[in-house]
């Protein structure tokens, strides 16, 4: 029994490190204190431990190789642990001093140099505990469940204890170098293995990769990567199975220290922090370009609230000119022209009036002039009729003294008639002259409106209104980039951690993402992410990550709605690039369409605000320029004459007519006076006829030139009253027409300004409203922007963190992976094979084998002393 355990050890000695840990290459090294020689040297160190079923470690002891190849002389001193040191290659010494193992030897091909030695199992890095249970009981010890059936189940917890205290320097997303404290292990990677046996049914196990061992027994081993970030520096599994007579069966734990840094299986998820972290640098630097936008956004809505108060004060001035001014003066306007109509209406009856009595007068006038012919012709039977003659001239003499009464009469109500055409004059000048003063009142409104014009100015002045929504929708339009390069960062962030997580199949990374890592991926380095992480703690973390960054297949948000509580990152940025450039984009192009639409874009068919400040400029322009010239036209000026067919030239042939009226009525009154005085004469000396025959006819004959200017008098009053009414017609009808366009005048006024409030009100809503802008926009940078910066830069940090943890541990892995130490210049590999156990009930079978065995050799030693004694007696 003895031999065949020194057989099973010295096989282990030579398979373990043989046929487990010879895997690295072998590298040419300078020997030490023989720099010349071309001889390469390795070291190999494995320690094994023997550990209870439960794990408890009952003794370690560390196995050193050390290979020499090439030609020439190899000097060396390696480290190694001197408690129970022994010689593998043979029975010679060793040369030990210092804790080191001097070789001197020369080298022709190859040679090895093998030792064991005992192991402080404190040292030992990585440590397993197992618990058992049987039908879901905890058992006290594994060896409770020898012999006993039902379903058995085994819980391993593999614990890397090698951490010590380590300070890393990690960059952040805006380039800060931060430092930090952590736990760094020496990053290890391992397997259990174990068999179970044939009895075992219904093998179960979440962990394990499952085979048959050929024997009937099933076959469990047990991946473990024991260094964060990449695992945990623990790791939990099991399996169950249905038992009867029920065994504990051995196990052994293999462990390596590797370098993750230049481990082909690890370099891709180093190269995936690196692109993580860089990812994180560019959410930031895209976080802080939107930001810097958002405040060129805000500054643009200020001065778009500024231009909105500007625009507002000048509807305000230009209602206050319309309503306080124009239509006060416009309604004036109205009412004094219709009082001028109601005052022509009334000279329009009274020159009619005028017009009917001078007819009168005339048909008299005709009657006297056929008189006097009569008595021209009764002259010739004077003396035959002189009692006629005398009650004939005493009726002309009370006649004539009628008409003398009157016609001084006639000659002041001329003179009234002039001085009231004089009156009407006078007003018509002050009337023309009022009119004319209109335009200078209207110059408020053109200034208003021009304020307005320049107020809105165009889409090339960044100090306007255009000119600023101008700017701002750039703005607005450059964000979309900007944020499809943060989709695309976060897209290859995701798509990395989705290859770590669920492995890729060769051929499919997208050097867009990877860069010249790409082509490498794509090649053999691609076959090692082929299938699912294994390690379900690091799996969750990554898929987690993966949840929070969201797919960049997911469906658009709804713009028209808000965003979602549990939106992702992707499906945010999408939100805003969204929001930003199919919403707000849109919307200030509207607006600039509304301000003015010859915009580049807009439809020519719908009139902008500018167009319609237009249309009102010249609308007013031309109202107070037609309405002037059109009432000072009818009013005419002072050398008008009734030909020009105006007011004033319709009062000046009429006062035309009236002076010619007062002449005629002077020299009429004249000649009424001298026939009154002849027919007095007449009367006087009818007594006297024969004797004044000669006097008669001469007075006769005055009579009838006196009766006939009377006459043509009568007759050119009559056609000078026509003329006055004709006139006084022709001046009531433009007065209509004054009273008419005057009061359109007011109304049209009154409509503008009534409308310019309406544009008061409207703007100062936009003023007020306006404000939300640029609180709006202060939000989406406080808590978008600020946010996804913020975001940007603890991915950064996070990332950069696990990459310097990372090459921590493979600093450890390089300067502290070899349990006891490797020579200057070596090529140095090692590990770790903890064997836990078994518990079978056989020790007590063995025992009893034993203490029968024992029996028989006493028996044995007593019937040998038994014959001696006969033979001696």
């Amino acid at each position: 029994m003895t031999a065949a355990r020194i057989t099973r050890g010295l096989a282990i000695t030579v398979a373990i490190p043989t046929a487990l840990f010879l895997t690295s290459s072998t590298a040419l090294a300078a020997s030490a204190g023989a720099t010349a020689d071309p001889v390469g040297v390795t070291n190999t160190e494995t320690v094994q431990a023997q550990l209870d079923p439960s794990g408890k470690v009952r003794g370690a002891r560390v196995y050193e190789q050390l290979s020499f190849t090439g030609k020439g002389r190899a000097k060396v001193a390696n480290p190694v642990s001197t408690d129970g040191l022994r010689n593998l290659d043979g029975f010679g010494g060793l040369s030990v001093k210092n804790g080191s193992m001097n070789v001197d030897l020369a080298v022709d091909g190859e040679e090895r140099l093998r030792t064991v030695s005992d192991f402080d199992k404190s040292k030992l890095p990585i440590k397993v505990a197992v618990t058992y249970t049987l039908n879901g009981k905890k058992l006290r010890k594994p060896s409770d469940a020898v012999g006993k059936s039902g379903r058995l189940a085994a819980q391993y917890v593999v614990e890397n204890t090698s951490a010590k205290p380590r300070t890393i320097t990690v960059t952040d997303g805006y380039g800060k170098k931060v430092s930090e404290e952590t736990d760094v292990v020496i990053p290890m990677v391992g397997q259990l293995a174990t068999v179970l046996p044939p009895g075992f049914a219904d093998v179960s196990s979440n962990e394990a990769n499952k085979a048959g061992d050929g024997k009937g027994g099933t076959k469990l081993s047990f991946t473990v990567t024991l260094f964060p970030p990449v695992g945990a520096a623990s790791a939990e599994f099991g399996w169950s199975a249905d038992v009867k007579d029920a065994v504990i069966p051995e196990a052994e734990l293999t462990a390596l220290p590797v370098s993750p840094l230049d481990s082909p299986t690890f370099k891709t998820a180093v190269d995936g922090y690196d692109s993580g972290a860089q990812k994180g640098t560019d959410l930031v630097e895209g976080g802080t370009a939107l930001d810097a936008n958002l405040i060129k956004l805000r500054d643009g809505a200020e001065k778009l609230l500024s231009g909105l108060l500007q625009l507002n004060e000048g509807a305000k001035t230009l209602n206050a000119g319309l309503a306080d001014q124009a239509a006060p003066g416009a309604d004036k306007l109205s009412t004094g022209a219709k009082e001028l109509r109601n005052g022509l209406g009334e000279l329009d009856r009274g020159a009619g009036l005028l017009r009917e009595k001078t007819g009168e007068a005339a048909k008299g006038a005709d009657k006297l002039d056929k008189g006097a012919g009569e008595l021209q012709k009764g002259t010739k039977s004077l003396d035959a009729g002189a009692d006629q003659l005398k009650s004939g001239t005493g009726k002309l003499a009370d006649g004539l003294g009628q008409a003398t009464k009157k016609a001084p009469a006639l000659v002041d109500g001329l003179n009234q008639v002039s001085g009231g055409l004089k009156g009407v004059e006078d007003g018509l000048v002050q009337m023309y002259g009022g009119v004319g003063g209109l335009p200078a009142k209207a110059k408020p409104l053109h200034a208003g409106v021009k304020q307005l014009r320049d107020g809105i100015g165009s889409v090339s002045d960044g100090d306007t209104l255009l000119g600023g929504l101008e700017t701002l929708k750039k703005q607005l339009a450059a964000a979309g980039p900007g944020i499809d390069k943060m989709r695309g960062g976060v897209h290859c962030a995701s798509d990395a951690l989705n290859a770590v997580s669920n492995g890729k199949p060769v051929g499919t990374y997208d050097a867009a993402c990877y860069g010249a890592a790409a082509a490498a991926l794509n090649g053999p380095a691609g076959a090692l992410n082929t299938g699912p992480e294994s390690n379900p703690v690091k799996k969750l973390i990554l898929d987690s990550l993966l949840a929070q960054l969201g797919s960049i297949s997911d469906p658009a948000p709804d713009l028209d709605k808000a965003l979602p509580d549990d939106a992702k990152l992707q499906a945010a940025l999408a939100y805003l690039k969204g929001r930003l450039t199919e919403r707000a984009v849109p919307g200030i192009g509207k607006l600039q369409c509304g301000l003015d639409n010859r915009v580049v874009g807009c439809p020519s068919s719908a009139a902008g605000l500018v167009q319609g400040l237009g249309l009102v400029d010249a609308g007013v322009g031309a109202l107070v320029s037609g309405v002037v010239a059109s009432v000072q036209g009818g009013i005419g000026d002072s050398n008008d004459a009734p030909a020009n067919k105006t007011l004033r030239g319709g009062i000046n042939g009429l006062q035309s007519g009236v002076g010619q009226i007062q002449a005629g009525g002077k020299t009429l009154l004249a000649g009424l006076n001298e026939l009154s005085g002849g027919a007095t004469q007449l009367d006087a000396g009818a007594g006297a006829l024969a004797a004044g025959t000669q006097r008669l006819k001469a007075g006769t004959g005055v009579l009838v030139n006196g009766t006939s200017q009377l006459d043509n008098g009568l007759f050119l009053l009559a056609d000078g009253t026509g003329q006055l009414a004709d006139g006084v017609g022709k001046a009531s009808t433009g007065s209509q027409q004054l009273a008419t366009g005057s009061s359109d005048l007011a109304t049209g006024i009154g409509g503008a300004a009534e409308g310019s409030k309406k544009l008061s009100d409207g703007l100062q809503t936009a003023a007020d409203g306006a404000p939300a802008l640029p609180q709006g926009v202060n939000r989406l940078s406080t808590e978008g922007a600020k946010v996804l910066t913020a975001s940007g830069a603890e991915t950064a940090l996070d990332f950069g963190r696990r990459t310097a943890v990372l090459t921590a541990s493979a600093d450890r892995a390089k300067t502290e992976g070899m349990p006891v130490g490797a020579p200057e210049g070596a090529t140095a590999t090692s590990a770790y094979s903890l064997k836990l156990a078994g518990a079978s009930g056989e020790g007590g079978r063995s025992w009893v084998r034993l203490l029968a065995a024992v029996g028989v050799c006493v028996l044995a030693v007593g019937g040998v002393g038994l014959i001696r004694r006969r033979f001696a007696a």
